[in-house]
């Protein structure tokens, strides 16, 4: 099995665990229900039908729900970041599954036919990964990378302004979209770069600023979380958010790479099997957007 199937698999893997962690804590949410505003409090003495079920679903997927960094780390030993990141709607297919046979959730056409162009989309960016030749985030530019992720930040916040002056939920929707998953796939880019620096293939970083790097990453895995529940109290729609927010996630890391890693190239397939896959997770949300 070459490094890239390896680390592709871990992106599976990861991205499975991930987005049913998120069905878990939706199943469970009853749990921690109590701390919302507006929540009615129970009388005294009475305890909710099946509680310590729904605590126990609830932790079990606050734990899984941490666990997409671990994956990242595994993979980055064996191919660039986007290797990874590629296969995260695969993941999104998988939570659509847990929705339909375990919280007994409606399943439409348009899902069907969105996880179907999902699937095309994503098989493929893996056979595009496979065919390339093996490289590693140890062939990173670090200077190249710093400019890229710099004027990204820039421009994160010139169109978070934008967006807030607009005053616009859809246009806030997409673009804080964006925002989250640009920050979010930051998380597995700087956990590969940090565990690569100078060397490749380690699952830690041997020098400091390798160590640096890598410890920054998780600033920014938190502030995604933070801010993705922060735009969801605000009323923004799912459906709006979510397609923006993987398209980031998945694109950020192929567009990082494609400037600053050395023999990687967007190739007409690269492109294609993104633009499939970003297709089909907008089909998938259009049935939510109707509901």
């Amino acid at each position: 099995m070459t490094h890239s199937a390896i680390a592709m698999i871990y992106g599976i893997a990861g991205s499975v665990i991930f987005n049913i962690s998120k069905g878990m804590q939706r199943q469970g949410i009853e749990a921690v229900a109590f701390i919302f505003p507006g929540r009615k409090a129970r009388p005294k003495g009475e305890r909710h039908p099946g509680s310590a079920k729904h605590i126990a679903l609830y932790a079990a997927g606050f734990v899984l729900n941490n666990s997409l960094g671990f994956f990242a780390i595994l993979a980055n030993r064996y191919a660039p970041s986007s290797y990874f990141t590629s296969m995260f709607g695969l993941g999104i297919i998988a939570l659509m599954l847990y929705a339909r046979f375990i919280l007994k959730e409606p399943l439409h056409p348009f899902q069907i036919a969105g996880a179907a162009i999902l699937t095309m989309g994503t098989l493929i960016l893996g056979y595009d990964g496979i065919i390339r030749e093996k490289l590693t985030m140890a062939r990173i530019d670090l200077p190249a990378a710093a400019m890229v992720i710099g004027a990204s930040l820039l421009l994160m916040i010139a169109i978070l302004i934008y967006a807030h002056r607009s005053r616009n939920l859809l246009v806030l929707g997409a673009v804080y979209g964006l925002v989250i998953g640009f920050i979010a796939s930051l998380d597995p880019l700087m956990k590969g770069i940090g565990q690569n620096l100078g060397q490749g293939e380690r699952f830690l970083p041997s020098r400091s600023l390798g160590w640096i790097i890598f410890l920054a990453s998780f600033v920014f895995a938190t502030l995604s979380f933070v801010a993705s529940q922060w735009i969801f109290s605000k009323g923004i729609r799912i459906s709006v958010l979510v397609p923006s927010q993987n398209f980031a996630y998945i694109a950020y890391p192929i567009f990082l790479q494609a400037i600053a890693l050395p023999g990687f190239k967007v190739s007409g397939l690269t492109a294609s099997g993104l633009f499939i896959t970003v297709l089909g997770i907008f089909i998938m949300q259009t049935r939510i957007q109707k509901d």
